[in-house]
């Protein structure tokens, strides 16, 4: 008799998948005696200060063990994983570090719970796009139709009781910005404002808005809704049938073709190379992000500045606004192309503990933990070898840490930068690399990420084994070569523009029409 081992091998995974799913549903849902939850609790604290480089850049021990001992405290009471996650929250963000916070992770969901999900439609606020403004919070956009009554542009002065400002700062309590930083908090919260909101209150089956309308002011109750039922079309002759399926082909071989640029949730390019005819010898390149599945950035920097040399370009604009960030060697690969010096990009990558007490709770498959079981000895070698001391601390190789040469195809011209607060983490540490060598001028608002260093680099997920939230919690430190004295702000821009809720619903693009003004007055 032959066995299909492969079968079986799949129905345990399948069986063990689920098995682990309905266990972590289980603590997610449930509550937590008090002493489990001050485990966790300690997980976190112990956690930031064995391991998180920067704890204290910007926040005393003496203030952060105050926040910890002060929820401590609190915890007299069993309590599920979401208000322990909203208690919590905000302590971990009081570090002020952008990259490093609690997340709530949800209950897993099978394709049928999935499914039926979708079924129940858009929950209330996830009906609009919102638009932060001096702690007002505005309508950006409908998502749904049926809202006669909500205009884009309009005020939402508050949500079932609740006045906007003080959503706003419940809602940005429950993650950090690099330092003293402003402008990421508006931008994340944007982009994102329904998912904080129900993270930070109680999700409802409706809700009661409160609309300013010039100087009148009304009530509308948002409902979940239904999606949308496909209507039937009528049917095709066979040669409409054949255009739209060769048309069909026709899209899927130029994606295919394209995927290296990737493809943002609006169906754009995440990466972007045009020629604005609007003023003469212009390139507008669009960077939305520094990792994405499918991209090759060798590739696109390669095509784009050979383009850019064989045609005499000689201004650029370089959009690196909503880029959040990615991989450090795509945004240094990038600054190769527009700086003509050989440059040193980064100073060491100083650590505190990779092998920490708690680093058993890191996130990651199973298997992957029985392998570093079996071969631990291997890794802290390796990391071992890798870390060397200073009279500053620890440090760990990085390539960006000695000087580079530019790149064949160097772009020697004029250069605009357009920057805002979603300009995070990699996307900063170019923006300071170019603003610490006089390249380019800088459009828009400071950047979300700090302009000297952050802490980044290798950033595993812890998983509490009570709540089954996670701690994201970076382990290294990235940092500018030459450092400014202003400490815990971003890159700022040389003329500064703040996008307002009438230029957004009009769809004026303030930043890209200074750039534009600039390349005319020359």
């Amino acid at each position: 008799m032959k066995y299909n081992y492969s079968i079986y091998l799949f129905i345990i995974l399948i069986a063990t998948s689920c098995s682990y799913k309905k266990n972590f549903n289980s603590k997610i849902r449930s509550k937590h005696a008090p002493q489990d939850l001050k485990n966790d609790l300690q997980i976190i604290k112990y956690s930031l200060e064995q391991a998180h480089p920067g704890v204290y850049w910007y926040i005393s021990k003496e203030n952060l063990d105050f926040k910890f001992d002060s929820v401590k405290n609190l915890i007299t009471d069993s309590m599920s994983s979401i208000n322990f996650y909203r208690m919590v929250a905000p302590v971990v963000s009081a570090v002020k570090c952008g990259h490093t916070r609690l997340v709530y992770p949800g209950i897993k969901l099978n394709k049928q719970q999935q499914d039926s999900i979708k079924k129940i439609g858009k929950v209330p606020l996830a009906q609009l796009d919102y638009q932060i403004e001096d702690k007002k919070l505005y309508i950006k956009k409908l998502l749904v139709k049926g809202l006669d009554s909500l205009k884009p542009g309009q005020e939402i002065l508050s949500i079932d009781g609740i006045s906007s400002a003080n959503i706003i700062n419940q809602t940005q309590r429950l993650f950090g910005s690099d330092g003293y930083n402003q402008t990421f908090y508006n931008e994340v919260l944007n982009r994102s404002f329904a998912s904080y909101y129900y993270l930070a209150i109680p999700r409802k089956d409706s809700s009661i808005l409160v609309i300013k309308n010039k100087k009148q002011q009304f009530q509308f109750v948002l409902k979940s809704i239904k999606p949308e039922k496909k209507v039937k079309t009528e049917e095709l002759s066979k040669e409409e049938k054949y255009k739209n399926e060769v048309l069909a082909k026709e899209n899927k071989i130029k994606l295919r073709k394209n995927r290296y640029k990737g493809l943002d949730a609006d169906k754009k390019p995440i990466l972007n190379f045009k020629i604005d005819s609007t003023v003469n010898s212009t390139a507008v390149l669009t960077v939305k992000s520094f990792s994405f599945n499918n991209s090759n950035f060798r590739r696109f920097f390669r095509e784009t500045f050979k383009d850019i040399q064989d045609k005499n370009i000689q201004n650029v604009i370089l959009d690196l606004r909503d880029n959040g960030g990615g991989s450090l060697s795509s945004c240094h690969l990038l600054f190769r192309y527009l700086y003509n010096q050989t440059h040193q990009y980064t100073g060491k990558a100083y650590i505190k503990n990779l092998n920490f007490e708690f680093s058993k709770y890191i996130d990651k498959p199973k298997f992957l933990k029985v392998i570093q079981k079996v071969f631990y000895p291997s890794f802290w070698l390796v990391n071992k070898s890798l870390t060397k001391k200073d009279s500053i601390g620890k440090f760990i190789y990085i390539y960006t840490a000695k000087d580079i040469k530019p790149k064949k195809h160097v772009f020697n011209h004029n250069l605009l930068i357009l920057i805002n607060g979603l300009s995070f983490s990699a996307t900063s540490l170019l923006s300071a690399n170019l603003q610490q060598v006089t390249r380019g001028t800088f459009i828009g608002e400071e950047t979300g990420g700090g302009y000297n260093k952050c802490t980044a680099g290798t950033i595993p997920y812890l998983l509490l084994p009570e709540t089954k939230l996670k701690l994201r919690l970076p382990l290294k430190v990235i940092q500018i070569s030459k450092q400014r004295n202003l400490s815990g702000r971003g890159v700022f821009p040389d003329d500064e523009i703040k996008e307002n809720i009438t230029d957004v619903v009009n769809k004026k693009d303030t930043i890209y029409e200074k750039a534009i003004e600039l390349l005319k007055r020359k």
